[in-house]
């Protein structure tokens, strides 16, 4: 499928937290390309979509600490380019009907025993073992795809992934710390805020 990312989503632009800034003006829709800003706090958005937002929006717009520095802003640029590469890396990740999706996808996290806040699925390709699909990549026969949108780590079990020869994608390794806690096997155990 196609990905939708909005202008400046790469750079976290703000909006000042505008739900819908389409008739904003140019002072919440700025975008910094020197990532000196992602035009934060610029202001309160509009009153006619937004007023009953205020009491939640004015204090964070407020608050300094929310504000990215240019570090920030240049980090994320760093990781959406990278999420690009990993799904230029494999067909799997660009499968162009549903019909293929429903094929090869798996949802993995479901029912009443899910962990919050997690998604896992996996991406099948054609190779020995799997009947009735086609080999679309010759690199990768099993990719398996996790967002941990929680503030902390968590483990994940999956009988469906046991025995499944899983590693990082190899621009992925470069963000695992010496430190850090990362298994995959039949446990999988995730950091916060992992993709």
């Amino acid at each position: 499928g196609i990905p939708f990312f909005h202008c400046g989503d790469e750079i976290l632009r703000s909006k000042s937290l505008d739900r819908d800034s389409y008739n904003s003006g140019d002072w919440l829709n700025r975008i910094d390309f020197s990532y000196n800003s992602n035009n934060w706090g610029v202001g309160l958005p509009p009153k006619e979509k937004n007023e009953k937002n205020w009491p939640l929006i004015r204090p964070r717009l407020a608050d300094p600490s929310f504000k990215p520095q240019k570090s920030h802003i240049l980090a994320a640029l760093e990781n959406f380019s990278d999420v690009l590469r990993i799904r230029y890396s494999s067909p799997l990740f660009r499968l162009r009907t549903a019909n293929a999706i429903q094929e090869r996808i798996c949802f993995h996290n479901t029912g009443p025993s899910a962990v919050p806040g997690v998604i896992v699925m996996s991406i099948e390709d054609g190779h020995e073992g799997v009947p009735g699909l086609s080999q679309l990549d010759s690199n990768y026969s099993y990719i398996v795809v996790i967002f941990n949108s929680s503030p902390t780590e968590v483990s994940f079990v999956s009988p469906a992934l046991q025995g499944k020869n899983l590693q990082l994608h190899p621009i992925q390794v470069a963000y695992i710390l010496p430190n850090e806690n990362l298994r995959i096997g039949l446990e999988i155990v995730l950091g916060q805020n992992n993709i």
